[in-house]
């Protein structure tokens, strides 16, 4: 499999290592800045698009919103029977199709985590891709974080909830941190306690299973330090703002859609 990547940037530069033991990457960027990193990296690079498109398979589209028509009326005589990858936020297959002229087209939607090779993706397939295309991708990017096949119209709640997710945590590790502090640790040492609460809490309920509320409880004991804690976090609704957070993120989404 060769793949061809055309940007650079912070999502095309994740994926590129993320699959570079499982395909040929090739990079094309328009920045020459960015093209000399990419060889520094170990990628090959083209320097022109075309060259891209004669030695690449599959195409992986990681630029930005504007940049997107001028790029596709380049290649889209050269797509010819290529898979062409979109990364690109708030870009329908509908309006891929209607740019590239070809529905042989897979939409994603990654996460930030993907510059540590553990984003979350949502995936959605155009008409021209066939079964055996789809396993393929499914095999490639599996390698990238965790995939989730979504209609396209759940696109934009995904962005609120995974996309925009990681800030959220961001913010409640920062959070955890600060309270750290205020208890006598120095930040540093609050934060990496807090990461590490988080991480291990994560790792237990994806291993153990379970509904997050039972993990609670074998926390809480009873009349305990925990319970005091989630006493405050139901009278200040913690749940009910993190859902109203996610509900108005999301409509963000479908207005900038």
């Amino acid at each position: 499999m060769r793949l061809g990547i055309i940007g650079y940037g912070n999502m095309g530069s994740s994926f590129a290592k993320a699959l570079k033991d499982k395909a040929h990457v090739l990079v094309y960027d328009i920045s020459e800045e960015k093209r000399r990193k990419a060889l520094e990296e170990g990628f090959g690079v083209a320097k022109e698009i075309e060259f891209l498109l004669e030695g690449s398979d599959w195409l992986f589209l990681a630029v930005k919103p504007k940049e997107v028509p001028k790029v596709l009326s380049f290649i889209r005589e050269g797509l010819k029977d290529k898979i062409l990858i979109s990364t690109v936020a708030g870009l329908s297959l509908k309006r891929l199709e209607e740019l590239s002229n070809t529905k042989r087209l897979i939409r994603i939607m990654p996460n930030i985590n993907a510059l540590v090779g553990r984003a979350v993706i949502a995936y959605a397939f155009g008409e021209g891709v066939s079964e055996e295309e789809k396993k393929t991708f499914l095999s490639l990017f599996s390698s990238c974080g965790s995939l989730f096949e979504l209609d396209e119209p759940m696109f934009d709640s995904f962005t609120a909830l995974a996309g925009s997710g990681p800030a959220f945590v961001f913010k409640f590790i920062h959070a955890l941190a600060l309270a750290g502090v205020k208890e006598g640790f120095p930040y540093e040492t609050a934060k990496a306690i807090a990461i590490h609460t988080v991480l291990g809490s994560c790792e237990l309920l994806k291993e153990l299973g379970g509904h997050p509320e039972e993990w609670i409880v074998k926390v809480a004991s009873p009349g305990g330090t925990t319970i005091e804690g989630i006493k405050v976090l139901e009278e200040k609704g913690f749940a009910g703002i993190i859902m109203e957070c996610i509900r108005q993120t999301s409509e963000k989404a479908k207005r900038l859609s």
